[in-house]
Protein backbone atom coordinates (compact mmCIF):
# COMPACT_ATOMS: atom_id res chain seq x y z
CA UNK A 1 0.00 0.00 0.00
CA UNK A 2 1.34 3.27 -1.20
CA UNK A 3 1.06 6.12 1.73
CA UNK A 4 -0.99 8.99 0.37
CA UNK A 5 1.59 11.75 0.15
CA UNK A 6 4.09 8.67 -1.93
CA UNK A 7 1.24 8.80 -4.34
CA UNK A 8 0.72 12.32 -4.78
CA UNK A 9 4.24 12.33 -5.66
CA UNK A 10 4.24 9.53 -7.68
CA UNK A 11 1.10 10.81 -9.39
CA UNK A 12 3.78 13.68 -9.99
CA UNK A 13 6.44 11.71 -11.47
CA UNK A 14 4.18 10.14 -13.99
CA UNK A 15 2.73 13.43 -15.15
CA UNK A 16 5.85 14.90 -16.50
CA UNK A 17 8.33 12.54 -16.85
CA UNK A 18 10.99 14.71 -19.30
CA UNK A 19 11.58 16.45 -15.78
CA UNK A 20 11.12 13.59 -13.21
CA UNK A 21 14.12 11.51 -15.22
CA UNK A 22 16.39 14.56 -15.01
CA UNK A 23 15.96 14.04 -11.10
CA UNK A 24 17.95 11.03 -9.93
CA UNK A 25 19.61 9.48 -6.50
CA UNK A 26 19.23 10.69 -3.18
CA UNK A 27 16.34 13.50 -5.04
CA UNK A 28 14.34 11.02 -6.43
CA UNK A 29 14.61 9.32 -3.16
CA UNK A 30 13.02 11.76 -1.25
CA UNK A 31 10.39 13.17 -3.43
CA UNK A 32 9.41 9.21 -4.26
CA UNK A 33 9.08 8.05 -0.71
CA UNK A 34 8.04 11.35 1.10
CA UNK A 35 5.74 11.22 3.83
CA UNK A 36 3.81 13.28 6.66
CA UNK A 37 5.70 14.75 9.14
CA UNK A 38 4.81 13.26 12.51
CA UNK A 39 5.49 15.52 15.73
CA UNK A 40 5.99 14.09 19.14
CA UNK A 41 6.87 10.40 18.34
CA UNK A 42 6.54 8.11 20.99
CA UNK A 43 7.58 5.29 19.39
CA UNK A 44 10.73 6.06 17.75
CA UNK A 45 12.82 4.00 16.01
CA UNK A 46 15.99 2.94 18.13
CA UNK A 47 18.98 4.24 15.85
CA UNK A 48 21.22 1.71 17.71
CA UNK A 49 19.11 -1.00 15.76
CA UNK A 50 20.11 -2.79 12.42
CA UNK A 51 16.89 -2.39 10.11
CA UNK A 52 16.67 -5.85 7.49
CA UNK A 53 13.80 -5.33 5.87
CA UNK A 54 12.47 -6.84 2.31
CA UNK A 55 9.62 -6.17 0.08
CA UNK A 56 7.98 -8.12 -2.15
CA UNK A 57 6.88 -6.26 -5.40
CA UNK A 58 4.63 -7.99 -7.71
CA UNK A 59 2.52 -5.53 -9.55
CA UNK A 60 3.88 -4.30 -12.64
CA UNK A 61 2.72 -0.92 -14.11
CA UNK A 62 -0.72 0.10 -14.77
CA UNK A 63 0.46 0.73 -18.41
CA UNK A 64 3.81 0.12 -20.34
CA UNK A 65 6.52 3.11 -19.42
CA UNK A 66 4.78 3.72 -16.12
CA UNK A 67 6.58 3.73 -12.45
CA UNK A 68 6.44 0.47 -10.41
CA UNK A 69 4.41 1.84 -7.71
CA UNK A 70 6.07 -0.85 -4.93
CA UNK A 71 9.66 0.39 -5.70
CA UNK A 72 8.45 3.81 -4.02
CA UNK A 73 8.10 1.81 -0.86
CA UNK A 74 11.59 1.20 0.49
CA UNK A 75 12.57 4.78 -0.51
CA UNK A 76 9.80 5.67 1.60
CA UNK A 77 11.33 3.81 4.41
CA UNK A 78 15.25 5.13 3.46
CA UNK A 79 13.51 8.70 3.84
CA UNK A 80 11.67 7.60 7.17
CA UNK A 81 14.98 6.40 8.74
CA UNK A 82 16.77 9.21 7.56
CA UNK A 83 13.74 11.52 9.42
CA UNK A 84 14.44 9.61 12.70
CA UNK A 85 18.16 9.72 12.77
CA UNK A 86 18.75 6.27 11.80
CA UNK A 87 22.22 6.09 10.21
CA UNK A 88 22.18 4.42 6.84
CA UNK A 89 24.64 1.89 7.83
CA UNK A 90 22.35 0.40 10.18
CA UNK A 91 19.30 0.23 7.07
CA UNK A 92 19.53 -3.09 4.97
CA UNK A 93 16.98 -3.19 2.62
CA UNK A 94 16.21 -5.77 -0.69
CA UNK A 95 13.62 -5.95 -3.00
CA UNK A 96 12.43 -8.85 -4.29
CA UNK A 97 10.68 -8.90 -7.60
CA UNK A 98 7.82 -11.34 -8.97
CA UNK A 99 5.36 -11.53 -11.17
CA UNK A 100 4.20 -8.72 -13.72
CA UNK A 101 6.70 -6.43 -11.85
CA UNK A 102 9.41 -8.60 -13.38
CA UNK A 103 9.73 -6.70 -16.91
CA UNK A 104 10.50 -3.12 -15.17
CA UNK A 105 13.71 -4.97 -14.20
CA UNK A 106 14.65 -4.33 -17.90
CA UNK A 107 17.28 -2.07 -19.15
CA UNK A 108 16.46 1.05 -21.69
CA UNK A 109 16.64 -1.06 -25.00
CA UNK A 110 15.56 -3.94 -24.06
CA UNK A 111 12.78 -2.72 -22.02
CA UNK A 112 11.79 -0.66 -24.95
CA UNK A 113 12.08 -3.72 -27.56
CA UNK A 114 9.48 -5.47 -25.38
CA UNK A 115 6.94 -2.79 -24.75
CA UNK A 116 7.30 0.09 -27.03
CA UNK A 117 7.69 2.26 -23.89
CA UNK A 118 10.42 3.81 -21.80
CA UNK A 119 11.23 2.07 -18.59
CA UNK A 120 9.84 5.17 -16.44
CA UNK A 121 11.01 2.73 -13.06
CA UNK A 122 14.88 2.74 -14.17
CA UNK A 123 15.70 6.35 -12.29
CA UNK A 124 13.99 5.35 -9.43
CA UNK A 125 15.60 1.31 -9.53
CA UNK A 126 19.68 2.98 -10.15
CA UNK A 127 18.79 5.43 -7.13
CA UNK A 128 17.93 2.97 -4.68
CA UNK A 129 20.74 0.33 -5.85
CA UNK A 130 22.85 3.53 -5.37
CA UNK A 131 21.23 3.79 -1.89
CA UNK A 132 22.47 0.38 -1.37
CA UNK A 133 19.12 -1.82 -2.09
CA UNK A 134 19.30 -5.00 -3.12
CA UNK A 135 17.10 -5.40 -6.04
CA UNK A 136 16.78 -9.31 -6.67
CA UNK A 137 14.28 -10.98 -9.63
CA UNK A 138 12.88 -14.61 -9.65
CA UNK A 139 14.87 -16.83 -12.29
CA UNK A 140 11.43 -18.92 -12.45
CA UNK A 141 9.57 -15.62 -13.11
CA UNK A 142 12.04 -14.72 -15.66
CA UNK A 143 11.31 -18.37 -17.36
CA UNK A 144 8.01 -17.85 -16.84
CA UNK A 145 7.46 -14.64 -18.25
CA UNK A 146 9.97 -15.02 -20.97
CA UNK A 147 11.95 -12.28 -19.54
CA UNK A 148 15.25 -12.18 -21.32
CA UNK A 149 18.24 -11.75 -18.41
CA UNK A 150 20.60 -10.48 -20.75
CA UNK A 151 18.28 -7.94 -21.01
CA UNK A 152 18.70 -7.05 -16.89
CA UNK A 153 20.00 -3.84 -15.67
CA UNK A 154 23.21 -4.29 -14.29
CA UNK A 155 22.51 -4.59 -10.63
CA UNK A 156 19.87 -7.36 -10.46
CA UNK A 157 20.41 -10.39 -9.11
CA UNK A 158 19.16 -13.33 -9.92
CA UNK A 159 17.65 -15.46 -7.37
CA UNK A 160 15.89 -19.46 -8.28
CA UNK A 161 12.92 -18.23 -6.93
CA UNK A 162 11.42 -15.25 -4.84
CA UNK A 163 10.55 -18.20 -2.12
CA UNK A 164 14.14 -18.87 -1.99
CA UNK A 165 15.11 -15.17 -2.27
CA UNK A 166 12.95 -14.73 1.25
CA UNK A 167 14.26 -17.37 2.80
CA UNK A 168 18.00 -16.53 1.61
CA UNK A 169 17.06 -13.14 3.17
CA UNK A 170 15.32 -14.48 6.53
CA UNK A 171 18.45 -16.43 7.56
CA UNK A 172 20.11 -12.75 7.09
CA UNK A 173 18.04 -11.57 9.62
CA UNK A 174 15.72 -10.01 7.08
CA UNK A 175 12.02 -9.36 7.49
CA UNK A 176 9.81 -9.72 4.37
CA UNK A 177 7.36 -7.19 3.62
CA UNK A 178 4.26 -7.22 1.01
CA UNK A 179 3.53 -3.65 -0.10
Amino acid sequence: MIRPVARLALAALLAVPATASAQTGEALIKKLGANSPIANITFPADKSLNYKVAWDVTQGPEKPGALVSGFSVPANFLVMADEEGVPRRNVHLAIIVHGTATQSLLGREAYKAATGAENASIPLLEALHNAGVKIIVCGQALVNRKVSREGLLPFVQVANSATMARAVLAAQGYATFTP
